[in-house]
């Protein structure tokens, strides 16, 4: 298989619903690993999109919420947050957390975008191994404060204090985690577009040369 090396690339998640409550927990913590199975350095800068719950939005986009044939929308406008660039060293993981506060990831839609040294095949368009790799996923971070705590049951709750710590989490929300192999290329132009329109040239050139 013909595989391109083709730094500084940026690729996405695409959109992300986060769910309010995982089981009985509210998801308040991203994380994202970066894993280098490289013998040199390599990098990453990284941005998260936020789209609040349109429920606590405090501006909502013109035209807000509506129902239109049983189908109900909301529009809410998407904040930008540069988490930073990263480099990676060699043989290592790299895992960046973050923790909000004020229940912002709360029904709420995310995108992840991540420009660095990533490696795209060129036959399909899609990350593969050879450079740096990505993962993300949200989770409960463990902190038991807000109206929550009233929620989770006394026997667990010393269970969770046992073994909360600063990294981590508690529990992942298994419908927020996008593997390395399901985020998909942003760059306009794929390497594997120009294969594709050198065929339908020659297919087009064919025809009107009568030559089916």
């Amino acid at each position: 298989m013909d595989h391109k090396d083709q730094k500084h690339v940026t690729i996405t998640t695409g959109p992300i619903y986060v769910p309010p409550i995982n089981i009985i927990v509210p998801n308040d913590k991203l994380i994202i690993t970066l894993k280098n199975p490289t013998n040199k350095k390599l990098q990453a800068t990284i941005t998260l999109g936020l789209c609040p719950s349109p429920n606590s939005s405090p501006s909502p986009c013109a035209g807000g919420g509506y129902v239109n044939n049983s189908v109900q929308t909301f529009e809410v406008n998407e904040t930008d947050f540069h988490l930073g660039t990263f480099k990676v060293d060699p043989m290592t993981c790299l895992r960046i957390e973050k923790t909000f506060d004020n229940y912002e990831l709360f029904d709420s839609v995310i995108r992840l975008t991540a420009t660095g040294d990533f490696e795209i095949c060129k036959d399909s368009c899609q990350p593969i191994c050879g450079l740096l790799e990505i993962s993300s996923v949200v989770g409960f971070s463990g902190n038991l404060g807000g109206p929550f705590v009233t929620a989770i049951p006394a026997e667990m709750t010393a269970l969770y204090q046992t073994y909360y710590t600063n990294s981590g989490v508690l529990g992942t929300d298994e419908q927020t985690h996008v593997r390395y192999a399901e985020w998909v290329l942003c760059d306009t132009h794929c390497p594997c577009d120009s294969d594709s329109d050198s065929d339908s040239d020659s297919s087009s050139n064919s025809s009107s040369d009568g030559h089916y």
